[in-house]
């Protein structure tokens, strides 16, 4: 897996560590592929040498990206004059000393491409920093974090934004700390690792977990149906709209049913008898939920000890002043922007700082493959792992 070391953020540094990969939505489905796990051992081992290499002072995701697209004729004698990256780098020096150039090439490919989509100054300048923690719910210095994705580019703010998440709940799911919340808008968009274990662990840590998506199937097709499933029996506190279909079917399930009671009539010309039965049925049916009007919501809610709800299950409507919302709207002010360095509207200054930064991180990634080669040319006995030397 790849986190942020240490937590910091705009602007990031990383360690590494086995597990699962942030980067590709798709790849969450496919854990154990030989061609999934290969890129993500490798680039761990580039995250490990990174932050041995001058105590860490390298050791961003910028500088990752970068050291991994040099030559894999000279960052494998790099990794691997490293004892401990030894055993990351043996399948990679099998395939090499082997001549399986076809199988090689296809495994760094296989993480360089997903990487390539995150070079670009901007997403560099971010990463490359340490201007503030992550621990937003520390009592000595808590904080309101708020990012955003962008539609247009989804794939590529969707890896980064994942990034930042993973390490966030880590620090965050902690005895001790503030009482904090975690709202995620349109969660399918981006990749949360470890979320089913946040969901089943925070509540304790006084964490409120909020998670917004348009319908089940959409976490299903990003996330898997074993860890979709997870989440939505691990989740609490159920606030749905109108959806159809087999979201609306498990949604009435949960709900449960109730005994209702039917009373028929039958006619005849002569006589009029009536029977009374009873039944189960749905609570909430999915018919009723799948045709919701705006503004009704049906759910179920969640009670404590000391904090017992006798109505768990609701069907309700909200009632929206729409004339107080507008006048509240009116009175909003813009949020004050400090800096801007995108493409269309960043001054020129801060144009030139970002690219400026970027090849400076171009730079150093280049000078630590010339260093750390020259080192392993003056050994004795590193000097075999060099090509030109076997």
């Amino acid at each position: 897996m790849l986190e942020p070391y240490e937590g910091k953020l705009s602007r990031t540094v990383l360690r590494g560590e086995g597990g699962s990969n942030a980067l590709d939505l798709p790849d969450v489905q496919k854990q154990g592929d030989f061609f999934v796990e290969s890129p993500i051992i490798l680039f761990a081992a580039v995250i490990w040498f990174l932050r041995i290499y001058d105590n860490g002072r390298y050791c961003t995701f910028p500088h990752a990206i970068e050291f991994l697209n040099k030559r894999y004729e000279d960052i494998f004698p790099i990794l691997t004059s490293y004892p401990e990256l030894e055993n990351y780098l043996s399948p990679f020096m099998d395939a090499w000393l082997g001549g399986a150039q076809d199988q090689l090439q296809g495994q760094i490919a296989s993480a360089k491409i997903p990487l390539s989509r995150m070079i670009s100054p901007q997403l560099y300048w971010v990463m490359s920093g340490d201007d503030f923690t992550l621990d937003i719910n520390n009592p000595d210095d808590p904080k309101i974090l708020c990012v955003g994705n962008n539609p247009d580019r989804q794939n590529i703010y969707g890896a980064a934004l994942g990034l930042y998440n993973s390490r966030i709940v880590k620090l965050i799911n902690k005895k001790g700390q503030l009482k904090s919340g975690i709202i995620i808008d349109e969660l399918p968009t981006i990749y949360f690792k470890g979320l089913d274990n946040l969901i089943a662990t925070a509540r304790s840590n006084k964490v409120a977990v909020l998670l917004c998506f348009q319908d089940f199937s959409q976490l299903k097709r990003d996330y898997g149906d074993k860890e979709a499933a997870v989440v939505m029996n691990t989740v609490g506190n159920i606030f749905s709209g109108q959806v159809v279909g087999e979201t609306a079917k498990t949604l009435s399930e949960r709900f449960g049913k109730v005994l209702q009671k039917r009373q028929s009539m039958t006619l005849s010309r002569s006589d009029k008898s009536t029977s009374i039965s009873t039944q189960l049925d749905s609570l909430i049916p999915a018919s009723k939920i799948s045709t919701l009007t705006q503004g009704m919501f049906v759910g179920a809610v969640a009670d404590n000890f000391d904090e017992r709800i006798e109505q768990k299950i609701f069907h309700c409507e909200i009632v929206v002043d729409n004339e107080k919302v507008k006048a509240e709207t009116a009175r909003y002010k813009k949020i004050p922007q400090i800096t801007d360095f995108t493409d269309e509207n960043g001054t020129d200054h801060m144009k030139q700082v970002v690219q400026e930064n970027y090849e400076r991180i171009k730079a150093e990634a280049g000078r630590i493959v010339a260093e750390e080669l020259e080192r392993i040319k003056n050994d004795p006995v590193l000097c075999k792992l060099l090509p030109e030397q076997n």
